[in-house]
């Protein structure tokens, strides 16, 4: 093996907390995209349910009704959010595979997730948790723009 080699094998490697970040925005928005296609999926049952009375022993213990909120939601929020979540982990593999457009998709995924839920639900708070924990993750990857070609 030449230097040469040698020098595009580190270029090429991905470094252990690059490794870390991904696997964790792999986890969750791959999780979030499952749960969401589920709502899409079982949204009528789960409003059928509501309306039936069903849900009314949940009721007595939650301070916000947000049965009524998640039953008042239109299908195409969690099938939007869905599909968000799979720009999100598309930008991901391709940061995973060391590719600065990945982190550009990933970046414009969370903001259009931060602003989806005040389009459709605009009577909730401001997702501040949200927003916290997608800045620094977007800033953690920022600082690994510089492994990415």
């Amino acid at each position: 093996m030449t230097t040469t080699d040698n020098t595009e094998n580190n270029e090429n490697t991905r470094p252990d907390f690059l490794k870390i970040l991904c696997i964790l925005s792999f986890i969750g928005s791959g999780l979030s995209l499952v749960s969401n296609l589920l709502m899409f999926m079982t949204i009528d049952i789960v409003r059928e349910y509501y309306q039936n009375g069903m849900f009314d022993f949940l009721e007595e213990n939650m301070d916000l009704n947000v049965l009524d909120v998640l039953v008042s939601i239109n299908s195409t929020y969690f099938i939007l959010q869905a599909l968000v979540f799979s720009l999100a982990i598309y930008g991901t593999y391709t940061m995973w595979n060391l590719k600065k457009l990945g982190f550009h998709i990933y970046v414009i995924a969370q903001i259009i997730l931060l602003i989806l839920p005040q389009v459709f639900l605009p009577g909730l708070p401001f997702p501040t948790f949200e927003l916290i924990i997608s800045t620094i993750f977007v800033l953690l990857y920022a600082k690994n723009l510089q492994f990415m070609s």
